[in-house]
């Protein structure tokens, strides 16, 4: 068996070249352990879920008309479909509350969503799902959008407060000539 070795030779003299290379011929190959190598298995290691960064707002829907409540098994079937919707487009539902007379979320959207885009994507996929699983609503509404005009959207985690959410629905209604 032959051993090679490196060596810087531009940074010896001519006589220590000669030198080494007599060393590397003259010395014996290393020898090899009989002793047999352990084997250990490598610790457990978890991955760490990936963090979601993005930008989180607070919004609020409220139906178009103000005698469509939000109530019964539609109080069940929003937040599932909130969060199908959420998971289609990227998106992290952080919370959610539905009420008689809005729903009310929280989510996490990448740096470069608009919230005019989102918040159009959730009305319209939304709608689809009401009326196609509660029809009652169709027969008053014939807009195709189960949502009034406008929404409300904070940025930031802090969801809206009581009287935030009474303020919007009564400037959306007198908007709408209801009040």
């Amino acid at each position: 068996m032959e051993t090679e070795a490196l060596v810087n030779t531009l940074e010896l003299p001519h006589n220590e070249i000669e030198q080494v290379e007599q060393d590397l011929q003259t010395s014996p190959p290393p020898q090899r352990s009989e002793t047999p190598i352990e084997r250990v298995a490598a610790p457990q290691v978890e991955s760490l879920p990936a963090t979601f960064s993005g930008l989180t707002f607070s919004c609020v829907l409220i139906p178009r008309f103000d005698d469509h409540y939000l109530s019964g098994d539609i109080t069940d079937d929003l937040p599932k479909w909130m969060r199908e919707i959420c998971i289609s487009y990227g998106w992290r539902i952080d919370a959610i509350t539905i009420r008689p007379g809005y729903m009310h979320w929280v989510m996490t959207v990448p740096f470069d969503s608009n919230p005019a885009h989102f918040m159009r994507l959730a009305r319209r996929q939304t709608s689809e799902r009401i009326f196609e699983n509660y029809p009652r609503f169709s027969r008053k509404n014939v807009s195709n959008d189960f949502w009034a005009p406008g929404f409300s959207v904070a940025a930031g985690s802090q969801i809206h407060t009581v009287d935030e959410i009474d303020n919007f629905i009564a400037q959306t209604r007198r908007q709408q000539g209801i009040f």
